[in-house]
């Protein structure tokens, strides 16, 4: 079934650096029977720029799916960790604020590509890592998600930290020109997805394709191999001849969708579903 929509837009989630911080929901416009899965969207664009539309969050809600796409704070305004406090801000808003948009407040996932597929990758495995945690959004409310899905994901700052160029988006991210060394280690560590990977982690989809050159493909191998190690659900798709481009992997925003792309809507519903009718 292919549901009609409803969009809101500039909705004020919280606050980071004194600045307002909004997201954009898309979500059946029928309302349903019972409350819906929801899905989050992290845009890229390597902490330094992005906009949260357009999405691919279109095809996820007409099958049923109430999605959103988040502003966060870029690394130029703040250092790592704002951004993944940025994002636990905004799904703690969603849980908290569940009825307004129909959310079933257990079954909320998230998804990004590139630096959003970073983000997406740490909301998974760091349910409960205080340092990530932050205070926006709404006060007491988990920021767990229950299924991630990154696509091309950065995820080896521990390792590749002391190789990276001056100049790099990692480096930046992690402030490297204003920290002693080691607290930008510290913060290598923090922001390494691998190293937060627990049994109790939700199922893992991490999407990467193999001829990638912005982002390694073994940094999806890193992630997927630490998860597994740990007794967490994770699938690794590698995608031969894809690259670093999002429209690759998922298919253009406005047309047909790739074969992996459908793959992440099956992960979303059997994951969170079922969605409501």
């Amino acid at each position: 079934m292919v549901h009609d929509l409803v969009s809101e837009t500039e909705i004020p989630y919280g606050s980071g650096g004194g600045h307002p911080l909004f997201l954009d929901v898309l979500r059946p416009a029928d309302g349903g029977t019972s409350a819906r899965p929801a899905v989050v969207w992290v845009h890229g664009g390597g902490w330094q720029a992005g906009q949260r539309q357009p999405n691919p969050n279109r095809t996820l809600a007409e099958h049923g799916f109430v999605t959103a796409t988040i502003s966060y704070r870029f690394s130029q305004e703040a250092i790592f960790p704002a951004q993944i406090h940025d994002v636990k801000a905004a799904i703690r808003f969603l849980r908290g604020n569940h009825a307004r948009f129909g959310i079933d407040p257990e079954r909320i996932g998230v998804w990004g590509h590139s630096a959003g597929g970073h983000l997406a990758a740490l909301a998974g495995v760091a349910g409960n890592v205080p340092d990530l945690e932050g205070t926006g959004g709404t006060p007491a409310v988990s920021s767990a998600v229950q299924a991630a899905v990154p696509l091309s994901p950065p995820t080896r700052f521990e390792q590749t930290a002391p190789n990276l160029d001056l100049d790099s988006a990692q480096l930046q991210l992690l402030g490297h020109a204003a920290l002693d060394r080691a607290e930008f280690e510290r913060l290598a560590r923090l922001a390494s997805p691998a190293t937060h990977a627990r049994a109790d982690t939700p199922p893992f989809l991490i999407v990467h394709g193999v001829v990638d050159d912005v982002v390694d493909i073994e940094d999806a191998r890193t992630l997927a191999a630490a998860l597994d190690a740990a007794g967490a659900p994770v699938t690794l798709r590698e995608l031969p001849g894809v690259d670093h481009s999002d429209a690759a992997i998922l298919g253009p925003v406005d047309g047909p969708i790739t074969p992996a792309h459908q793959e992440i809507i099956a992960f979303f519903e059997a994951t969170l579903g079922p969605v409501a009718s």
